[in-house]
This record gives C-alpha cells, structure tokens and sequence, in this order.
C-alpha cells in the first residue's frame, strides 16, 4: 500500500487516512480507483471504512467515486431524491433534524438491496449530525438467542400504505403512473397488495431478518423493524399518528412473518442492543464513508440544520425467498 495513506482505527471505526503529500496529488475518485480492493476488502471485515484526508468533494467527485468502486450503482432506487440528473448519487431520506433515525440496513425491507454504501458530508452539521454504525454481525451476539430464532424462523412482515400523506407516493417508488405495472412488480418481488377504494396501496412483504453475507457467508442480523414499529416512535410522533390513522391502516407497520404482533419488549431490547454497539464519529468536510450494507447498520443522529450528505450505493443483491437466509446477486 501507498506510503501516502494509512490504516488506523477511530472509536472502533477503521479509517484510511490520506496524508497531505498524497492529498496533493489524490482525489476521492484516485483514491476509490487506486485502492479500490483495499477498501471493499476493509470494508467487508470491519463493517466500514472512513476515507478521510482530501478535502472538500463535489457531487460529480462524489459519482466518479462510486463509478470506481462499486460493480453496478444503483440509481435513483425510489426511496431516496435524486441530487444529479444521472440519480448515481442521491440524498438521505428526510426525517426530522431533531430526532435520531434509527439504525438500519438500508432497504432490507424489499427483495432487492445494495451491498455497499457510500456517504459523504458535503456539508456536516455544526452541531451533531453523525451516522453511527452498529456491527450487524454481533447483534447476533447480543440478541437474546430465543429472539434471534424465532425472528429467523419466522422473518418480518413488512405493511405499507401508499397514498395516507405520510412518505413517497407509491408512483415514486414503483417509477410508474401505471397500476398494472405497480401489481407487476409485486409479484415479482414477493409483495402482497391491495387496492383500496380512496386510491390507496397496501403492500405486505415479509423478509428475512437473518441473512448470509453474499461474500463472506458470516451470519447477519439484517432487518428495519425498528423504522417501521409503533413502539419505536418517539411519544408526541406516535400520538399523533395513532390519532389519525386506524391500527390497520398506519402508513408503515410491521409483524412477525407469520402476522403475528412484535412485541414492544421485543423491539425494546432490540433497540438497546443496537445502542450498546453503537460506534461513531464526526463528520469532516470531504469525508467518504464506505458502509457493507450487511455487515454494518448505520444510523443518524440529531442535528442543528444546515447538513447535506451525499449517497450513492451500488452492488445489489437480492432474495431467493421470503425468509431464506441466503441471498444471491441480482442478475447472476
């Protein structure tokens, strides 16, 4: 390896640290091109790797970065907005800057997700504002055993509701204005839906919550219930919204694959297992972070506003059942 970088470890995150005279003659886009099995190989055993050392990014540095180091990038996968015109690179999903938004693996939710995450602070808070990681792989660990099987046994089940003013439309996610197409892909992807007479799209999509690393073959705890349980609303937010909807039409809920309820206990000692293994770091202007999506949750802490972050992920693979714990390469 180049004697213009280094590995270190910051709160039990590794970092690849450029230095100055590699700085003078390296950018982000070099550096993923350069270094590229380094970094993925780094990123696949400790969950992330924290580029740092270069200085300010553009958006389009940001693109050549991800072109370079990820197989297939994914664009625009209709969750995120889109911050170019190619939709190679997007921005977080909006949440409210003064709460935490839990740790999760992105899109474990759906049939198809991506491998490998790319996140840059373009503009870091000034206060807060941080992504915390949470080592999939010890979840595991920390998880009571009984709750880890019988989640694995029976999965998550996933309920959405398109159309109740509260997230994307489901044109958006699906990329349609056709509701034939909509059914199309659900079906392809595991999805139950149905219609309802106000417009609205129910979807149920039940996923593993324990998953094989595709590389690897390391056992993984990989789930969003937490994004998607009442319980782990903050009071004011679950009030509000239990005010509003009906218990079985709440914009976003989940269960156990087999349709019965989660428990709030259960989510409970989820959420503080997650906390306990929380590491983290502060973001500096020009940082690129690089997330194994299954190996590694990532979180984002309150913030004082401005903060824009930049995303761009890539390398999808997808399910072969609904609560299988293998995975396979889209495409392959």
């Amino acid at each position: 390896m180049s004697e213009a970088v280094a590995i270190s470890q910051e709160h039990g995150i590794s970092v690849f640290q450029v230095d100055d005279q590699g700085a003078e003659t390296l950018n982000i886009a070099a550096v993923a091109r350069i270094f590229r099995s380094d970094l993925r190989k780094i990123a696949a055993e400790s969950g992330a790797v924290l580029v740092r050392g270069l200085g300010p990014l553009t958006v389009d540095d940001f693109s050549k970065a991800a072109e370079h180091l990820l197989d297939v990038v994914v664009r625009d996968n209709g969750e995120h907005e889109p911050a170019n015109d190619t939709g190679d690179v997007q921005t977080p999903v909006p949440y409210d800057a003064g709460r935490k938004l839990l740790w999760h693996n992105e899109n474990s939710f759906n049939h198809r997700w991506p491998l490998l995450l790319l996140f840059s602070a373009e503009l870091p808070a000034a206060d807060g504002g941080q992504t915390p990681l949470a080592d999939a792989r010890r979840m595991l660990e920390v998880l009571d055993p009984g709750l880890v099987r019988r989640f694995r046994d029976r999965g998550v089940a996933y309920l959405r509701t398109y159309g109740s003013g509260v997230g994307r439309s489901w044109q958006s996610v699906f990329h349609t204005e056709s509701r034939s197409e909509a059914e199309a892909r659900c079906r392809r992807e595991g999805i139950g839906f149905q219609w309802g007479t106000d417009g609205t799209l129910r979807t149920r999509a039940v996923r593993p919550a324990v998953v094989e690393h595709p590389l690897t073959g390391q056992l993984s705890w990989f789930a969003q219930a937490q994004h998607w349980h009442p319980s782990c609303l903050d009071d004011e937010t679950r009030e509000a919204v239990l005010s509003v909807y009906a218990p079985d039409e709440l914009p976003r809920d989940c269960r156990y694959g087999d349709g019965s309820v989660i428990e709030g206990a259960v989510m409970e000692e989820i959420l503080h297992a997650y906390q306990s293994i929380e590491r983290t770091f502060d973001w500096v202007k020009g940082d690129v972070l690089i997330v194994d999506n299954v190996a590694s949750a990532h979180a984002r802490n309150p913030y004082t506003p401005p903060r824009r972050l930049l995303v761009a992920m890539g390398d999808e693979y997808e399910f072969t059942g609904p609560t299988a714990a293998a995975v396979r390469k889209a495409g392959s």
